[in-house]
């Protein structure tokens, strides 16, 4: 962890012009690790970038630090909000900010390894077709130390068909790491973005399968950190208007955020309804959606969806049943997701 504000070790560019590669980090109180994460992006061995921070309303040191890496080098801006505005309308306005080629974000507490731009970006200018670079994954501890190296793998999702990337995704149980990727920026135009609903980041990977091919750079590159403080996916499924309250602190959200797994597959239904033209293609994604139930516990998920909105005790006293059958502790380890559970990935207000 370093959360100094001296910004010795990162070299000082400046430009002028749109940038190659756009970077959001969208930041609320992330005084403990965002100049680490500042200082992985800017140390980057392709240099043709710009950072832009948008702070939402931080009460911690997190507006100084930033400020200090702006005024110091020129591809960093520097953006408070007037208030909090929820987490997914910062993440989006990261992106409407960004002028780069290529576009990523990147969360406060996260890193990159030196070359990761350099790699993302050669697999993208290799495949003009593709709309996202994925990478493996170096989760790391609170300190910086190594938990775990992996990769998700999402079966099709290089194919030229559209039914078959879209399948690969969406029958695949993953924690979304790979929304962090670094994206085609024009690919990312017209679509749902981030949106202001717990799951978005989930269904904004379900339409980039179907919008184009996914390409990879399968070196851990990305060090996704995992710490206490993190406001786990655990918690916001528990708590589901709370998820919806820190997507969007207008409360329009409040209301969408009840049944997650049963929201998130009936949005995959109005992207395939709204991206696919092709009626044979469509009709090959719809095949898909009816697979989806019979795939990775799915249909289960909607079923606890549905006890826990229906009779929330109920669904208390199954939970508490089913870890005292099976010896489990109450306790999620932070950033973990309890079994056959897939949710929202990032940390509280950013």
């Amino acid at each position: 962890m370093n959360d100094s504000m001296s910004i010795q070790g990162v070299p000082v560019a400046s430009g002028s012009g749109a940038p190659l590669v756009s970077i959001g980090l969208p930041v609320f109180n992330g005084e403990a690790y965002v100049s680490d994460a500042i200082r992985s992006i800017l140390t980057q061995t392709m240099a043709d970038l710009e950072l832009v921070i948008c702070d939402n309303c931080s009460t911690d040191a997190t507006q100084a630090i930033c400020e200090a890496f702006a005024k110091a080098d020129a591809r960093v801006r520097y953006v408070r909000n007037p208030r909090n505005l929820g987490a997914g309308p910062n993440y989006d306005r990261c992106f409407h900010l960004a002028r780069g080629t290529y576009f990523k974000w990147a969360a406060h507490d996260d890193m990159m390894a030196p070359d990761y731009l350099e790699r993302a970006v050669a697999a993208l200018e290799a495949d003009p077709a593709a709309v996202l670079c994925t990478v493996g994954i170096r989760e790391i501890g609170p300190d910086g130390e190594t938990l775990r190296v992996f990769a998700n793998e999402f079966p099709g999702v290089t194919s030229r068909s559209a039914a078959a990337r879209f399948g690969g995704l969406i029958h695949t149980r993953h924690q979304c790491e790979d929304f962090f990727g670094l994206y085609r920026r024009s690919a990312l135009i017209g679509s749902g973005l981030h949106d202001n609903y717990s799951g978005s980041d989930r269904v904004l990977l379900a339409e980039m399968a179907l919008r184009g091919p996914w390409v990879s750079a399968p070196e851990p590159l990305f060090l996704h950190r995992e710490h206490d403080k993190r406001y786990t996916r655990a918690v916001l499924l528990v708590d589901p208007r709370q998820a919806a309250l820190w997507q969007d602190t207008s409360g329009r959200a409040r209301q969408r955020n009840t049944m997650f797994h049963w929201g998130i597959y009936r949005r995959y239904w109005k992207l395939v309804n709204k991206s696919v033209a092709s009626p044979v293609a469509r009709l090959g994604c719809y095949a898909q959606l009816v697979a989806w139930w019979g795939t990775d516990g799915h249909a289960g998920d909607v079923t606890r969806d549905v006890v826990r909105t229906v009779s929330p005790g109920l669904f208390q006293r199954i939970r508490t049943a089913k870890r005292a059958v099976l010896g489990m502790s109450h306790a999620v380890r932070p950033g973990s997701l309890p079994p056959n559970v897939a949710g929202p990935t990032m940390p509280l207000g950013e």
